[in-house]
């Protein structure tokens, strides 16, 4: 789900310093999503609130549309259209156009109809079909353990941290030849449930001539409906007609996360916009000690003395689960409120669940990154966000904990939108493949030269641009070159931000920038040249800002030749 995100307040605690000693930030804020949610009910015919009554939730896929009948023509909808008799609740909730299931909303929805009817809490089972229902049963269940008794995912794509979700009753459905989820994802679950989080109670299925669409035999299977609803199925006239609602709540998140922040030498002393690197750590890091964030990854080498130029965020994962983009990005958006950061050029980069991370952030903000690295990471759904990001995927192909599959599946679908993507496997490299990469000075010198032209729009809760203006443009004067610098403090609603140099009888010479921009210094090179590409002559020129037809600030530069 797209959330509306708003600071509620801000806390940035921290003293100063330079060189490979890093910054300890304490971030504190409030997030508030706005959640509006269409779904579909289905209320057993017996219903009374006398007794509790069991719930089953259906996650729809990919396919959804923004008709929310759509969904009684798939999955369990479909069947109790057909007229299958059901004593359980069946709820159905609407995926928002060309988004995934934010467990956050699938709990505010089921905490609602929990106070609107007597549901058995210990009997809640959650089923989800392809990429993104599939998907998003998985998620759901990691995000809130021990919520559902039985958890039934089909043809979906792995998940991380799948120990969180306790001991439930879990069956796995797969096709053998899903050209979309490949097989193996479904066979990974089972094992690191069987093998690293002892599930007794586990089972799997593959059929061989099935593809993706693996749910259409499942749900037709009388056992696994009478295993998932926990009552015997039974086929009569249909009688039912859902309840078609919509969810309107508002879920508030109070925020105090840890992170370190390492400034390069010099800093203090320039004027200049600096890169910035934003680094996720693994769950090995998770701890309550924020030096352990030290002791790997990109932050050891600053630590023993990595000469960079450029700053790195490392914010501490929380409470040892999953990193949550909304999360990280407002924290990163109050370091480029705060800091001196080259826009177009912020990396992202994590290892193993931080590389996971760094494929979630990224494709939750598309067009914000430079370069995307992730290392040692599990694939995700809608990775195609990132065709216009340059992605450098890592890992190793001995890989026990996250099979290398995954990332040649990212990779391929990657380039399937002609995407900028590399993939390196390291031969005989197991899980720590970051070591390598991070060690690699061709990788340093690679991310460092991608920028990004495709500034993405930042939307603040003032909504409009503070008279901040250029703040330089060097050398001065010019010898027909120069630099022009400009911060933007805030992003204007909806409006372009259009950068004019002028000449002194007020007609327009060239126009250097006319796009939307995030908050932060902007800056970019001009050669003395004209929109049709004729050279100045020498003179007086005036450089000015525009936003919705408003002049907001204007500089004079002489051009000598």
């Amino acid at each position: 789900m797209k959330f509306i995100l708003k600071t509620i307040s801000i806390i940035l605690l921290f003293s100063l310093s330079f060189g490979s000693e890093p910054n300890y930030g304490n971030f504190s804020t409030t997030i508030v999503k706005n959640i509006d949610l269409n779904y579909l009910l289905y209320i057993p015919e017996g219903y009374t609130p006398s007794e509790a009554w069991p719930l089953v939730l259906f996650l729809t896929g990919s396919e959804s549309t923004d008709d929310i009948n759509f969904i009684r023509s798939v999955g369990l909808p479909a069947l109790i259209e057909d007229g299958l008799e059901y004593d359980f609740f069946l709820v159905a909730p609407q995926l928002p156009e060309n988004t995934h299931w934010d467990p956050d909303a699938i709990m505010a929805l089921m905490d609602q109809l929990g106070d609107l009817y007597h549901i058995d809490d210990a009997h809640l089972s959650v089923t989800g079909i392809g990429d993104i229902g599939g998907f998003g049963a998985w998620e759901s269940s990691v995000s809130y353990p021990s919520t559902f008794s039985k958890i039934a995912p089909m043809g979906a794509p792995a998940c991380t941290e799948i120990c969180r979700i306790g001991s439930p009753s879990v069956k796995i459905f797969h096709g053998f030849l899903d050209d979309k989820v490949p097989v193996e994802d479904a066979e990974n679950m089972f094992f690191e449930l069987d093998y690293y989080c002892g599930n007794d109670n586990l089972e799997i299925t593959v059929y061989d001539s099935l593809a993706h669409n693996v749910w259409d035999h499942v749900y037709t299977d009388d056992q696994f409906l009478e295993w998932l609803t926990g009552s015997s199925p039974s086929y009569g006239a249909n009688s039912s007609t859902p309840q078609s609602l919509t969810l309107s709540t508002t879920i508030s998140n109070s925020i105090e996360d840890n992170y370190l922040l390492y400034l390069p030498v010099g800093y203090a002393e320039s004027n200049s916009a600096w890169p910035l690197v934003i680094f996720l750590h693994g769950s090995g890091s998770a701890i309550t000690n924020i030096d352990e964030i030290r002791n790997g990854g990109p932050a050891l080498l600053y630590e023993q003395g990595m000469d960079t130029d450029f700053i790195m965020l490392c914010p501490q994962l929380y409470d040892d689960v999953h990193w949550d983009p909304d999360r990280i990005h407002v924290l990163t958006q109050e370091i480029l409120s705060q800091y001196l950061v080259d826009p177009s050029r912020i990396y992202l980069t994590g290892l193993s669940r931080g590389g996971f991370g760094t494929w979630e952030y990224s494709v939750s903000y598309p067009n914000m990154f430079a370069a995307v690295v992730p290392i040692s990471a599990r694939d995700i759904p809608d990775v195609e966000r990132l065709e216009n990001t340059n992605v450098w995927i890592f890992h190793g192909d001995q890989d026990t904990g996250v099979p290398w599959q995954g990332a040649e599946f990212m990779y391929n679908r990657l380039n399937e939108v002609e995407a900028n993507v590399n993939l390196t496997l390291y031969e005989g490299v197991g899980h720590n493949a970051w070591d390598l990469t991070y060690n690699s000075e061709s990788f340093w010198t690679w991310l460092l030269q991608q920028q990004n032209e495709l500034v993405s729009v930042v939307v603040t809760e003032s909504g409009f641009i503070q008279d901040s203006g250029f703040l330089h443009n060097f050398p001065n004067p010019s010898n027909p070159s120069t630099t022009i610098k400009w911060v933007i403090s805030e992003t204007h609603h909806g409006d372009n931000i259009r950068i004019e140099i002028m000449n002194i009888l007020g007609q327009k010479v060239k126009t250097l920038v006319n796009k939307p921009m995030i908050i932060g210094i902007h800056k970019m090179k001009w050669n003395g040249s004209t929109d049709s590409d004729s050279n100045i002559s020498s003179g007086t020129y005036f450089i000015r800002m525009i936003v919705g037809g408003k002049v907001i600030d204007s500089k004079k530069i002489n051009v000598i030749k």
